[in-house]
């Protein structure tokens, strides 16, 4: 199993920042469940969506062989929010940096029966 950070400024977002508990739980549940976590980014100060509230975590996707069955495999334990289906706890894309997996909470996220590990 390994957990490691791409850089020290992602440490330092890491350490220096509070995470949703929910977030920190979806995080150890992915480090649990796929043996490897590198993480490309945390917080982000000004950042007005979920990376700049702890809410929000990005993941190396190419560690991975299939990144989109990965990311599938999350949402189907992780609800983001049962009144909001359009919205998941995973998204495999690319925002202009490199593929990667994005990771987000909210307070009504959940996981679901059977996703305990």
């Amino acid at each position: 199993m390994s957990f490691t950070v791409k850089d020290h400024k992602v440490l330092i977002s890491l350490l220096k920042y509070s995470y949703h508990r929910k977030l920190v739980a979806l995080v150890a549940w992915c480090y649990i469940r796929l043996s490897e976590v590198v993480v490309t980014s945390g917080f982000r100060e000004g950042d007005t969506g979920v990376h700049g509230c702890g809410r929000g975590i990005d993941i190396r996707s190419h560690v991975f062989e299939d990144p989109q069955k990965v990311t599938d495999e999350i949402n189907k334990h992780w609800i983001y929010d049962p009144l909001r289906p359009e919205k998941t706890c995973a998204l495999y894309h690319d925002s202009g940096q490199g593929p990667h997996i994005h990771l987000q909470v909210c307070e009504a996220t959940i996981l679901t029966e059977g996703g305990d590990t």
